[in-house]
């Protein structure tokens, strides 16, 4: 499920089907340019976009989360889910923080920054996470 109202009209409904939230998080370098910036955060998004419609029915896809900053930086993650699925970049050091008093796995994958106009790069990256997070839930 895509973080549209189109998808989330029926939320409260569905709610106990979708343990797992992919939260695509994105570092904001000033140093790289803004072109650069562009072209990575869409393929971020095409990325967690692709792995929600391999396992829809049981995945929250969240929007694009970043911070501007030469730093890491800490995420706090939303409640309610037995997974989360924090997708950022190499070199990025992006940490969850969990609510107080919240359980849940927390499961940090990270995709390379190299070739990102290459479809077939793009399939096999989708390809090999969708296996990480079936791999994630396996060991629950």
């Amino acid at each position: 499920m895509q973080w549209r109202m189109d998808e989330l009209q029926n939320w409260e409904e569905m709610r106990l089907y979708y343990d797992t939230a992919l939260l695509p998080l994105y570092l904001y370098k000033p140093s790289i340019d803004i072109p650069s910036h562009a072209e990575r955060m869409t393929y971020l998004l095409n990325v967690a976009a692709a792995i929600e419609q391999k396992l829809k029915g049981r995945i929250l896809l969240f929007p694009l989360s970043y911070q501007i900053s030469e730093e890491s930086f800490v995420h706090q993650l939303p409640s309610k889910f037995r997974h989360y699925i924090l997708l950022q970049f190499s070199g990025h050091h992006v940490k969850g923080s969990l609510p107080p008093g919240e359980e849940g796995e927390i499961h940090t994958f990270t995709i390379g920054d190299e070739d990102l106009t290459s479809q077939i790069r793009f399939e096999v990256t989708v390809d090999v996470l969708t296996e990480e997070v079936l791999h994630a839930w396996k060991n629950q």
